[in-house]
């Protein structure tokens, strides 16, 4: 019985995630309000039923999170009196205040080993730090005089942002000011998670361990092109659902920018490479990245995107001779 609620209770999740992602302002229209009223009606009907039924003790705490959801959707659900001039704000600011009550319900669940996907709306600011973090690092991988040196430039950056980490764990306080600051480019669930930017930095110290530039930095390109350009395909034109909110589209989108990205790269680090070998590790590493991508959800995808990408790509690298 426990299993059972909790598993349709997970199911509910899914589709209120997928009922609040056509919310977005990259793909938010006029004509989507009565589809979207209707949906989200029927979830909350479905709420109402699920919190309705006798729940074990061990589960009382999801219980009382879809409760709370059930509750902020008859609440604040945008009703069919609202003006076409400020639907779009209505609806945006619907979505949002649905926010915290959603990401209660993913870490309830994630306590029952039940993932579903986090709720990231569409970000440019946050996708243009992520192209410039990757071309920075990238930078700094191609200009040192040593690989090794790549070691010693990643440590602190490491130190740094577990440090932080572990002060965000040790007083509310500093968690507040800390994700303030981080506030214009991170995402709602990283308030009580590892930040993005702390897998980022550890995954790019695990990879300097290799000392093996050139594949490295095509797993870093691939994380820092595909991975926004897959958010905003995905988020604007996506429409085929595969796994934990992502579209064919999106996984498509991924794939081809990573591939142009890391032939780039390639050539930059290794301009004798040849083009079918350029080639070759790109589409190795950016194949690879867009299945982490896919099917990332209890490891930050900033892990395990460059880390994925940059395995496929050293040996593909190895297969064409020039590793």
């Amino acid at each position: 019985m426990q299993h059972a609620l909790a598993d349709e209770s997970g199911r509910l999740v899914i589709e209120l995630h997928r009922a609040l992602s056509e919310i977005d302002t990259a793909r938010w229209h006029a004509g989507a309000a009565d589809a979207a009223r209707l949906k989200l009606r029927a979830i909350e009907v479905k709420v109402a039923h699920l919190t309705s039924l006798t729940w074990p003790e061990k589960t009382a705490a999801l219980r009382a999170k879809l409760a709370d959801a059930g509750a902020a959707l008859a609440e604040r659900l945008p009703g069919e009196d609202i003006t076409a001039a400020n639907a779009r704000a209505r609806w945006i600011a619907f979505r949002k205040s649905m926010t915290p009550s959603y990401e209660a319900l993913q870490t309830t669940l994630r306590q029952l080993e039940i993932h579903v996907p986090s709720l990231r709306p569409t970000n440019h600011r946050r996708s243009f730090f992520h192209v410039l973090s990757a071309v920075s690092c990238i930078g700094i991988l191609w200009a040192v005089p040593e690989p090794a040196w790549a070691i010693a430039i990643a440590i602190p950056f490491l130190i740094w942002a577990w440090t932080m980490e572990i002060g965000r764990r040790c007083s509310e306080r500093w968690n507040e000011i800390i994700m303030k600051w981080f506030a214009p480019v991170a995402h709602p669930h990283e308030y009580r998670r590892v930040n993005s930017a702390t897998w980022y930095l550890t995954a790019i110290f695990a990879l300097s361990l290799t000392q093996a530039p050139l594949p490295c930095a095509v797993g870093l390109a691939v994380l820092g092109v595909g991975d926004p350009v897959a958010g905003f395909i995905g988020r604007r034109w996506g429409r085929l659902r595969l796994l934990h909110g992502r579209t064919l589209e999106g996984t498509l989108a991924f794939f081809g920018s990573a591939t142009l990205a890391g032939v780039v790269t390639a050539y930059a680090f290794l301009p004798t490479i040849g083009l079918g070998a350029a080639v070759a590790v790109a589409t190795a590493g950016a194949l690879v990245g867009a299945l982490a991508e896919l099917f990332s959800l209890r490891v930050d995808d900033n892990l395990s995107i460059p880390l994925s990408a940059s395995g496929a790509a050293a040996l593909a690298a190895w297969a064409v001779g020039v590793l």
